[in-house]
């Protein structure tokens, strides 16, 4: 897969792939279908013990459903983060070199080096 792909699209795809029904697969689980419809409108995600029972159904190792998880929701945007004055100096103090995109001093978002 080359674009990210959320748990919940990756079931269904699997899901119909498989051709099964939302309660067929629910009950290969031990789910109830509404466990199933949240799962694949990703509404939530199913807990370790449900993530290895659909593992073996739909063939997938854990592995690679936690890569998937990992990937659809990991954005870089979740990762920037807006440091104040203060902490600059702190990081500076500790030799750290902090800089904005661009290179500008207008606000923003800090890189740290």
């Amino acid at each position: 897969m080359n674009e990210a792909v959320s748990l919940g699209k990756f079931i269904s795809m699997r899901r119909n792939h498989m051709r099964l029904t939302q309660e067929e697969l629910a009950d290969r689980i031990g789910v109830s279908k509404s466990a199933i419809a949240k799962w694949e409108t990703d509404g939530g995600l199913p807990d370790r013990d449900n993530l290895k029972k659909l593992s073996e159904v739909i063939n997938v190792s854990v592995n690679d459903l936690h890569r998937i998880i990992d990937s659809a929701y990991m954005k870089t945007e979740d990762l920037k983060i807006n440091i104040t004055p203060e902490v600059i100096s702190i990081l500076e103090s500790y030799g750290y070199k902090v800089i904005r995109p661009g290179g500008d001093d207008k606000g923003g978002y800090y890189g740290i080096l």
